[in-house]
């Protein structure tokens, strides 16, 4: 099997194989593919229903370490397993697998679930420690806690709510909440503190329970290596996302960042899931150097997602942060794998390029505006009158601003960016101090996020109020300005009314200060001017603000509207962005930076169905020439014109769903 020394892990999840038959089936797959099975995980069992009997799980823990010791003399460097439930997922087989023999996890609306347990009690913690022990005895290389460790979503949306979980909060906060007057001070808007003792609650009880899985393993087989599935922070921050405390409780050195894109049905979901993983690492300890993208094909029909989907997500993933990818591809239940031989093929003609990636921007951050998140974010976030804490709110729905990379925007996933990127209310979890600091760099908010900041005593600093809120039947007409370049007078009408609450779409702005620029007006079907809607302002700190108060994340890809807000953002972050895309093309940068711009990467998604004849990059980049790579070509060297701030080039034949690479210096 495959004995390359690189940082690149490509890793092959297993389902669980009972019979023999099924097993050989996998060794006679592997064998075919030595150069791309650097690691095998087995999956511990075939549902998301968490209660086995111990008996029968011992059994089934001897059958997993067999498989294991088998594919070490075949070669494979590394096998391990991987504890698909550790809480347990969701509801699932309940109505015939055993019950479970302790407390389930309780909701915040008292459903009960049927899988899955509350992670507080003592039988279940006796459990647990008893199944990973089982599992650390049959002595494999690595054991991975998939992502059941958390709080929502386990038959029940919020947990955990039953009595040991409100006598723990009752205890370290000297209260005597029922589950009932809990929640209704969760959801009182003068509770903030509670709110963020319940999330610290959540945090506490995930690392305990991490510390106990660890101990369990370290008795049992003190070399084992463990690793944590995460998810979030964009799902939810409901559970904490405290990852530092959660990777040092399990002493994990491995971490495998994960989130939904199932099939390639909505193919532009591969590019959100990219910025999704890459602030999941961000979030990761340091010396968590195995970052393993979780591939996900789930529940494996091959008609569900393209190879090339699978090849490019993989890719963009590598961009965003990983050093790895986590195959869960190739089904189970010990079926003929052949089907998945294409998988296999691809993933092996791609890999040199992975490599080659991984090898040049394993150290580097990414580089571009950051769309503002915060792992505090349900903890400190506020609720007024009437709202409910639990139910999802789109004023913080820190994935929005995500669109503007699908004009081209370079975005990164870490703070601090070249420019902020402020959306909804993000605006109240964060202390003055970090706002004024954003406010003295470079912010483009939308005007939800102006009204949060005027209830911060910070508004002024953007240049504009509201002045009317409107909810149907309006555009945008471009002005004169020259940040709108050759577009004066385009109108852009988003049709806000026909796409859910048009709250926050459509907001008339009224100037503060001298100084403010107008680059667009607000007007309705018969051109009747309510005011503007589009401003840019340089405030006092020296910070500059752009203000988008109308449809600001959603139907951007006008020729115009991608144009103006290229140059808002060019010039907010002082032509510091590190690409600019001349044609109005749907070419998606990642961007990986060293702080001098020397060494770095530019990985560039075509997420078009048209193939892009020719189109003209500019790089803000010490370089005057780069390696031009991508999946099964050959990589080239190409040269660059100088220019003031960088260089360019000019590309053509960019394929439809096509993934190129721009590595400089050139190698």
């Amino acid at each position: 099997m495959n004995q390359q020394n690189s940082s690149l892990v490509l890793s092959w999840r297993i389902g669980l194989l009972e019979s023999e038959e099924g097993f050989e089936r996998l060794r006679r797959l592997l064998r075919d593919y030595p150069t791309i099975v650097d690691e095998v995980a087995f999956f511990e069992t075939v549902t998301h229903h968490l209660y086995i009997p111990l008996e029968e799980f011992a059994a089934t823990a001897a059958r997993l370490g067999r498989q294991v010791r088998t594919l070490k003399r075949d070669g494979v460097r590394s096998v391990g397993i991987n504890v698909l439930t550790t809480i347990g997922h969701m509801n699932e087989g309940w109505d015939y697998m055993p019950r479970l023999p302790f407390q389930p996890m309780v909701g915040q609306d008292g459903s009960i679930s049927k899988s899955c347990a509350c992670p507080n009690t003592a039988e279940f913690r006796r459990y647990v420690r008893e199944k990973y022990t089982l599992v650390a005895r049959e002595r494999p290389d690595f054991i991975w806690v998939d992502d059941d460790i958390r709080m929502h979503h386990h038959g029940v949306a919020y947990g955990c709510f039953c009595p040991t979980c409100l006598s723990i909060f009752n205890r370290v906060h000297g209260t005597s909440h029922t589950r009932e007057s809990l929640v209704q001070a969760l959801n009182d808007p003068e509770q903030a503190r509670t709110r963020q003792a319940w999330v610290e609650q959540n945090i506490a009880s995930i690392e305990s329970l991490l510390r106990d899985v660890a101990e369990a393993i370290c008795r049992a087989a003190p070399d084992v290596a463990t690793g944590l599935m995460t998810a979030g922070p964009g799902w939810t921050t409901y559970s904490g996302v405290a990852f530092g405390r959660w990777f040092r409780a399990l002493r994990a050195t491995k971490a495998r960042p994960g989130g939904g894109f199932y099939s390639d049905a909505t193919p532009i979901g591969m590019v959100y899931k990219a910025f999704e993983v890459g602030r999941q690492c961000v979030l990761l300890p340091s010396d968590v150097k195995e970052r393993q993208y979780e591939l996900e094909n789930f529940p494996y029909a091959t008609l569900g997602k393209s190879v090339q989907s699978l090849v490019n997500e993989c890719s963009l993933a590598l961009a965003a942060g990983v050093t790895g990818i986590a195959f869960n591809a190739l089904g189970g239940w010990g079926n003929p794998f052949d089907e998945y031989r294409p998988i296999l093929e691809r993933v092996e003609r791609a890999r040199p390029f992975w490599e080659s990636l991984v090898r040049h921007v394993d150290d580097l951050p990414m580089s571009g505006l950051w769309p503002a998140w915060s792992a505090g974010l349900m903890a400190r976030r506020s609720v007024r009158p009437g709202e409910d804490w639990f139910a999802h709110d789109r004023a913080y729905d820190t994935g929005r601003p995500l669109a503007l990379a699908e004009i081209g925007l370079p975005l990164c996933s870490d703070r601090p960016g070249l420019g902020v990127v402020l959306s909804g209310r993000i605006v109240e979890v964060f202390e003055e101090a970090d706002l004024r600091q954003m406010l003295a760099g470079g912010v483009m908010m939308d005007s939800s996020a102006l009204d949060a900041l005027y209830e911060r005593g910070l508004g002024e600093l953007a240049g504009v109020r509201i002045a009317r809120r409107i909810d149907n039947g309006v555009m945008e007409r471009f002005t004169g300005d020259p940040l709108n370049g050759p577009y004066a007078g385009f109108v852009r009408d988003a049709r806000i009314e026909f796409w859910g609450d048009a709250h926050g779409q459509a907001d008339v702005l009224e100037p503060v200060a001298q100084g403010v620029r107008v680059l667009a007006l607000m007007e309705n079907y018969f051109h009747r001017t309510y005011g503007p809607c589009v401003t840019a302002f340089e405030n006092q700190l020296g910070g500059r603000v752009v203000v988008l108060g109308y449809a600001p994340w959603m139907f951007l890809g006008s020729r115009a509207k991608r144009a103006q807000l290229l140059d808002l953002s060019d010039w907010l972050a002082r032509d510091l962005l590190p690409v600019r895309i001349d044609e109005p093309v749907r070419l998606i940068p990642f961007a990986r930076l060293s702080a001098d711009r020397r060494r770095g990467a530019v990985v560039l998604l075509n997420a078009g169905f048209d193939r892009i004849e020719r189109v003209t990059i500019h790089l803000r980049v010490q370089a005057s020439k780069l390696t031009l790579a991508a999946p099964e070509i050959q990589p080239r060297h190409v040269d660059t014109c100088p220019e003031s701030c960088g260089c360019s080039l000019v590309l053509q034949d960019v394929e439809p769903w096509g993934v190129y690479c721009l590595l400089f210096p050139a190698s």
